[in-house]
This record gives C-alpha cells, sequence and structure tokens, in this order.
C-alpha cells in the first residue's frame, strides 16, 4: 500500500480518505510531505507533529469559517437596517409631490420637479460667459467669437473641457474626421485672425 500511495501520490489521497477536511489539509505540499514521511517511516515524533499542524490547520480552516459568517450576517443585518431606514426616512427631494397630480397620473418625485436652468440657457451665451473666464487675451477673444458656432462648440469642448475628438464626435453626433477638420479649420482662422 505505501508503494502504491507514492506512485499514485495525491490521487491515492483523494481515494483513501473520504473526508473532505483530511483531503484539504493533505492537499498542502508540507503537511503530504510529513504524511509521505510518517508512511515510509512511522515515528512517534513524526505522528504527533502532523496531530499539531492539522490542529493549527483545523483552528485556521474553522476561524475562517466563523468570520466569513459573521461577514455575511453582519452585511445581511445592516442591508436589512439600512432599507427599513430609507423606507422609514424618505429623503425629501425623492418623495413625491402628493397633492398635485390627478388619477391616473404617476407622482413625480420633488427632485424630478427642479428645474435645469443650465438647459434654459442657450449654448451661445454659456460659451461667451465661459470664454470669457478662460481666455484672457481680447484678439484671441475676438478671434473665437468670430468662429461660426460649431467651430466655438468644438474649440470649447476640445480646450476648455479637455474632451478627446472621438467623445466630440459621438456628443455632436458627427464623424471623428469632421471634428477634427472643423477644429483645425478654426483654429487656422484663429491664427490668421491674430497675426492680421
Amino acid at each position: 500500500m505505501k508503494q502504491m500511495f507514492f506512485e499514485g501520490g495525491m490521487k491515492i489521497v483523494d481515494t483513501q480518505f473520504k473526508n473532505p477536511l483530511l483531503k484539504a489539509f493533505l492537499e498542502e505540499v508540507e503537511h503530504f510531505e510529513l504524511y509521505k514521511e510518517y508512511c515510509l517511516s512511522p515515528s512517534e515524533w513524526l505522528k504527533k507533529l502532523i496531530d499539531e499542524r492539522f490542529i493549527q490547520f483545523y483552528i485556521r480552516i474553522r476561524a475562517i469559517a466563523y468570520f466569513s459568517k459573521i461577514i455575511y450576517f453582519t452585511a445581511r443585518h445592516f442591508d436589512k437596517e439600512r432599507r427599513k431606514y430609507e423606507k422609514r426616512y424618505v429623503l425629501t427631494l425623492d418623495s413625491s409631490n402628493d397633492g398635485n397630480w390627478n388619477k391616473g397620473e404617476v407622482a413625480n418625485t420633488l427632485k424630478e420637479m427642479i428645474v435645469d436652468e443650465s438647459a434654459s440657457i442657450g449654448f451661445q451665451e454659456r460659451l461667451t460667459h465661459e470664454l470669457e473666464q478662460h481666455i484672457q487675451h481680447p484678439m484671441l477673444f475676438k478671434a473665437i467669437q468670430s468662429l461660426n458656432q460649431r467651430q466655438q462648440q468644438i474649440l470649447y469642448l476640445a480646450y476648455v473641457l479637455n474632451i478627446s475628438d472621438t467623445e466630440i464626435s459621438k456628443k455632436l453626433n458627427v464623424t471623428q474626421q469632421a471634428v477634427s477638420k472643423s477644429k483645425n479649420n478654426a483654429l487656422a482662422k484663429v491664427r490668421r485672425l491674430i497675426n492680421a
């Protein structure tokens, strides 16, 4: 049996031991080598050493299982308490506008009813305001103002918001080549106007 054990290696361990804990213990190379040495020359000292290592292994496995269960149940309890709290104390903006909707209509949350002021301001107005903050040179500002709206928008997105040509093309629903060409034309016109 001992020779079969060493010829087959770990396969014999799999068939010899049915207990998954013993299999897991012997899957570690150090423990397997100790067991192999004990099978070749049994001694009380080796048996004691294997027993001590198994006790350490067992304590480690139990600790891991214990902490895993604690983490799992603590997370479930935390999630349950968080949901209960959120249900009990709804944020003011997430609550519905109760009295102001008719039967059959879906109640809007207060958050959905907040007006986006930036949406009502046109791009050109916002661009002028933004560019005034970023461009100090009056000739450069005047040159950029002479560009068409698309060119201004592309330069704004590229150099103020630092967006790549590919992302600008997706945002404006045009090809990346069109963005690149428009940007280069705009820059050439700005250079020409500044140098004039």
